[in-house]
């Protein structure tokens, strides 16, 4: 069975710009795509309509073209940070994201997702996934570029040994271009890049940027997505993230793990490679998971909006080296915290008691849990 990369991505941001929403709609805009293909994209369109709430529609190009053996598609989010109740300040979110977050339209004029499709691709255009043997899904393929294009990406890149956030370049995708201006980044992470761990370093986002650590970090086969969502949703471990030795451009730290979430199994749409032959229509409950943690409102009964994780731990000194104190919900009535690794095993689990000797644990990044509550991160020094 022949694999082919999904796409190649880029995540594009633009300037920055400082109730109950509707269901998210989409207005697409194709350059060359044929009739019947059309139709196909629209039904991914609407699959994502159906999950995600939006005041504002959902601005799209879509341009069918030739990409040779590369890929199968190559999407460009467009971008806004620090915008009207941005939930993280000094971060990239898509401007679909953007706009459903903030009320409004942030980027009037601009589309929000560029999407390049592979019209070289013996393409299936039917909208039942059953895909015949020897071509490829478009429905699928469009579900998981729209994904891209609404959020599920961030902003990695490395060069050499050096790894960084927040410094891709027009360059790096030519010949391919945008529809809006491809703006200085500034070394400034994604909402996505925020939630990434990796098993040695830690944080993603702590790592000097640009720095060779990063870079180590990117291609070590153990990033994590550490969303409260994203662990819920696959039993309260980490999530792991595609993150191959050899960094590739686009694929890396943008995805999540193939190996782990292979063909068959209900979370791999958002992995790097497609087969010939297979489909998949919906993003999965991690897929989902992920959204929701990167601040869409998704809506009702789609299974992760109703989810409880609306307690607070609080953790201090962080980083500790002996004794961590925890501040529990005075609503969580047993009190039962575990400690995870970021690959999600299990290092310590009490009950009742709010101030753990660590001394024993190797120096590292952990999280505390308990039923209900928000995942808590903290370094041991």
């Amino acid at each position: 069975m022949q694999h082919m990369p999904r796409h190649l991505l880029s995540f594009l941001v633009a300037s920055s710009i400082g109730s109950q929403a509707a269901a998210a709609t989409f207005t697409i805009a194709h350059f060359g795509t044929p009739p019947d293909a059309q139709v196909a994209i629209q039904h991914a369109a609407d699959i994502w309509g159906s999950i995600l709430v939006s005041d504002v529609p959902i601005k799209v190009s879509v341009s069918w073209t030739a990409l040779g053996t590369a890929a199968l598609g190559v999407t460009f989010p467009n971008g806004r940070k620090d915008f009207l109740n941005a939930p993280e300040s000094a971060t990239w979110y898509a401007t679909a994201l953007a706009n459903s977050i903030a009320g409004e339209e942030l980027n009037p004029g601009e589309d929000d997702i560029n999407v390049y499709l592979n019209s070289g691709t013996n393409w299936y255009l039917g909208l039942d996934g059953n895909t015949p043997a020897g071509q490829y899904d478009l429905v699928s393929i469009a579900l998981h570029e729209l994904g891209h294009g609404l959020g599920f990406v961030g902003l990695a890149k490395k060069v050499g040994n050096e790894g960084s956030l927040g410094l891709l370049l027009a360059s790096d995708f030519a010949p391919l271009i945008t529809t809006f201006p491809w703006p200085d980044q500034d070394t400034l992470p994604g909402i996505f890049d925020r939630f990434l761990t990796n098993t040695v370093s830690g944080e993603l986002i702590s790592l000097q940027n640009p720095g060779t650590i990063l870079g180590t970090a990117l291609t070590s086969n153990q990033v994590y997505f550490n969303g409260a969502y994203a662990m819920a949703a696959n039993g309260g471990s980490s999530v792991r993230i595609y993150a191959p030795s050899v960094f590739a451009l686009g694929s890396s730290c943008v995805h999540l793990n193939e190996a782990t979430y292979p063909p068959g199994n209900p979370n791999e749409l958002m992995t790097p490679f497609s087969s010939a032959g297979d489909a998949s229509h919906w993003p999965g409950p991690i897929g989902l998971a992920i959204m929701r943690d990167i601040g869409w409102t998704l809506s009702p009964g789609v299974g992760v909006e109703e989810m409880s994780i609306d307690r607070e731990i609080t953790v201090f000194p962080n980083p500790v080296s002996c004794e961590l104190t925890l501040r529990m919900d005075p609503r969580d009535p047993v009190q039962t915290i575990s400690i995870t690794d970021i690959s999600g095993r299990v290092v310590l689990s009490v009950s009742g008691q709010h101030r753990l000797d660590v001394t024993a644990l190797d120096a590292g990044t952990y999280v505390v849990m308990s039923l209900g509550a928000r995942p808590v991160r903290f370094v041991k020094q």
